[in-house]
């Protein structure tokens, strides 16, 4: 039953990491250098990337918890620590996550930008860009909905009046030419 549960929840983790890759997979790891791999893994490591993956396993918790109800409730943080532990094994293993990320950091920074991308995240400031920028995206997002929210009846005025001015200027121009 853990197998299938775990098995259910893997597609919705796996989609989770691979979003935190932000661009497709590639088929195949990207040679880099020792010192390049170590740059491209302080950057992972400085956008929270551990945190991350450790959000998505907790998130995906009532998913396991729907699928296996037999498990006692006080069972379940060893349940979380070891789908945990799977995932951060196929994350670090040869050919895992970590090093199919490396290929999409490599081809979009140079490695000076790598050492300063890592620096300001590693930074106070930066710390607190990772810690708070996805839920002030959200609080935005939110915002700009309703601003678009309540716009909708003031384009579709708009809209009406842009379509009324184009028909007169159709017709008129099909009456000029019957003459």
């Amino acid at each position: 039953m853990m197998m299938k549960a775990l098995r259910a929840a893997l597609p919705v983790m796996t989609l989770y990491l691979a979003l935190l890759a932000f661009a497709p997979l590639p088929a195949q790891a990207e040679e880099l250098s020792p010192a390049r791999r170590k740059e491209i893994l302080r950057l992972v490591e400085a956008l929270g990337g551990r945190e991350l993956i450790q959000q998505c396993v907790r998130q995906n918790m009532g998913l396991v918890k729907q699928l296996r109800p037999d498990i006692p409730a006080d069972k379940m943080p060893a349940v979380e620590r070891e789908i945990l532990a799977l995932v951060e094994e196929k994350i670090a293993a040869p050919g895992g996550l970590a090093e199919q990320v490396l290929p999409v950091f490599s081809k979009r920074f140079t490695p000076q930008e790598m050492r300063e991308l890592a620096a300001f995240y590693e930074s106070p400031v930066g710390r607190k860009a990772v810690a708070v920028m996805p839920s002030a995206l959200r609080e935005a997002k939110d915002v700009a909905q309703r601003m678009a929210i309540g716009m909708i009846p003031e384009i579709s005025q708009r809209v009406n009046d842009a379509v009324a001015r184009e028909s007169r200027r159709g017709t008129e121009g099909l009456g000029a030419t019957r003459l």
